[in-house]
């Protein structure tokens, strides 16, 4: 059953997708990318509402090694690392969701999470041998009153839902294998990637191909009709994690390591 095109939405980018993270309560995803001959990091935000790329940027203040570090309210929270060998943040940088400018930069500060209905996030800031946890205005990059412990903690798991990866000797493995095989008729799967989102399945499946990993999505409704049927990537060395995404009625995937797609999943 071939999608609408309205519920289709792809995109490429030349250098090699990262990361993607959704937006907690818009359709906003923020995308992390990586130029490995350059050395150069750079972050787009892609509006799915307006099926668009809104801009892509690589601040100043950002290397190689920024990373990015949460998604929330009408900014983007990014991680410096000042030792590059030491695996630890080291300051936190805000950009615009506007247009993905560095709106101010909290050395010694990481983030912790965001404070939902408000434009205040929590940070964590080493001081000595300690570590303070204080509130942060994050429209200025104002730090405020500390936090009490019990309120450092995620107040809720991710809006987000991302796939369960189960191996040959895992318990479900052999009845969603079983699946895979009566709806495309593969039965040599190395790891199966699975999600439910009512009334649909999501599930990447990983094949050996000429010594090197091939991934495959398969969408499926609640009829058993096939949704969407691809090869993801081949040729790679190992499998990845985090490149399938859903939010709301968006799912949202990665192939060959520069295209990202989106399937909206109508009810």
């Amino acid at each position: 059953m071939p999608l609408p095109p309205e519920n289709l939405f792809s995109h490429t980018f030349p250098e090699t997708i990262w990361r993607i993270l959704p937006h907690p309560d818009r359709d906003e995803w923020v995308v992390e990318l990586r130029d490995a001959a350059l050395k150069t990091a750079s972050w787009a935000l892609v509006d799915l509402t307006l099926q668009k790329v809104v801009w892509q940027q690589s601040p100043p203040a950002t290397d190689w090694w920024t990373t990015l570090a949460g998604f929330a309210g009408n900014r983007v929270f990014l991680h410096n690392y000042r030792y590059p060998d030491v695996p630890q943040p080291t300051d936190l940088l805000a950009l615009s969701l506007a247009e993905g400018a560095l709106e101010w930069a909290l050395p010694g500060c990481v983030f912790v999470r965001d404070c939902p209905e408000s434009e205040q996030i929590i940070i964590a800031q080493k001081q000595g041998e300690t570590v303070q946890y204080r509130l942060c205005d994050s429209s200025l990059g104002l730090l405020k009153n500390p936090v009490e412990e019990k309120n450092r903690q995620p107040v809720a798991a991710p809006k987000y839902g991302t796939p369960v990866r189960y191996h040959p000797q895992d318990t479900y493995f052999d009845r969603i294998s079983s699946f895979v095989d009566k709806m495309v008729g593969v039965k040599d799967s190395i790891a199966i990637d699975y999600l439910e989102s009512d009334p649909y399945l999501v599930i990447s499946y990983y094949l050996y191909e000429s010594e090197k990993t091939a991934q495959y999505l398969l969408v499926v409704n609640r009829e058993k009709e096939i949704i969407y049927h691809n090869q993801l990537s081949d040729n790679r060395p190992g499998m990845s994690l985090d490149t399938i995404l859903i939010n709301n009625n968006r799912l949202v995937f990665l192939r060959n390591t520069h295209e990202l797609i989106s399937l909206t999943l109508s009810r």
